[in-house]
């Protein structure tokens, strides 16, 4: 069983994370292990003692599920897993994927939710279920209700306009109700940073980046390469607990890591999400 430490240590986390059917799941826990010791050994440690990965699924996707389903599948687990075995914790939204070298990641539970202005809102560290379409003030209250963390992540052309306006309404609204920004591993390096963030971090709000990996299998290699650090004390046995105290204690340091995108890939993505789409509108 996982021992917990009361040792204030690193944690490096990706707080935007897919894994889609197409991704093998070796694979994808390899990259994101080899991407936080990258960066672990860029600030001068051996290693990443503490990975987190935060997953954000949409209301289609369910891949958490199939992680705690295979804990429970007592070795007739079909993941086919060969260098790494799932763990359970004593909570419902958390699993330990642990090497065979004996380092691990900590998977979260979390939803991606599409409120009714066309943004999105992460619900993490919970493994309850949001329904889509409400007003955003709805979903950020039903994701605090029920024990999550709200964050709105940027997107491509979704902070604009109107939208933009109701990003920087919420913001002024922060002793409401606890709320994170989130930025993107997918920002092309073009692509100033979102004015937002300024009026956020103004507001003492904090912004939590992610990779928000793409549904193609060759994005598999991305969770891990773009997040941040924080210094704390996990309790391995409720590491989602712990790690929402953490980041809800406004003294707790947070420090950003990662490059964002090429625009050469930025614009291959964008066309060929574009062709996904169209390809799900015949379907």
């Amino acid at each position: 069983m996982m021992t917990s430490t009361n040792a204030t240590q690193p944690i490096w986390a990706d707080a935007h994370v897919h894994i889609y059917d197409c991704y093998d799941l070796e694979e994808f826990l390899n990259a994101a292990l080899k991407n936080f010791n990258t960066t672990a050994q860029k600030s001068g440690y051996s290693q990443a003692e503490t990975a987190l990965l935060f997953l954000t699924e949409t209301s289609k996707d369910h891949y958490f599920q199939k992680l705690i389903e295979s804990i429970q599948s007592d070795g007739n687990s079909n993941l086919m897993l060969k260098d790494w075995s799932l763990l359970g914790t004593q909570e419902n939204c958390s699993v330990y994927a642990k090497h065979s070298t004996g380092q691990g990641i900590f998977i979260f539970a979390g939803r991606q939710v599409v409120t009714v202005e066309e943004l999105e809102v992460l619900a993490l560290l919970t493994a309850e279920e949001f329904s889509d379409r409400l007003p955003i003030e709805t979903t950020i209250q039903q994701v605090i209700s029920k024990g999550g963390i709200p964050l709105i992540p940027w997107g491509f052309g979704k902070w604009m306009g109107e939208r933009g306006t109701i990003i920087s309404r919420l913001l002024e609204q922060k002793e409401s109700f606890p709320l994170f920004l989130g930025d993107n591993g997918g920002r092309p390096t073009f692509w100033s940073q979102p004015v937002y963030f300024k009026q956020a971090k103004e507001r003492g709000l904090r912004i939590l980046p992610g990779t928000d990996p793409l549904p193609f299998a060759s994005e598999s290699w991305r969770p891990g390469s773009f997040g941040f650090a924080i210094q704390g004390i996990l309790d391995f046995n409720k590491p989602a607990q712990s790690i929402k105290e953490i980041l809800l204690d406004p003294n707790t340091q947070l420090q950003c890591y990662g490059t964002l995108e090429t625009p050469l890939r930025f614009i291959r993505n964008q066309i060929a999400m574009q062709l996904v789409k169209r390809m799900r509108k015949k379907g």
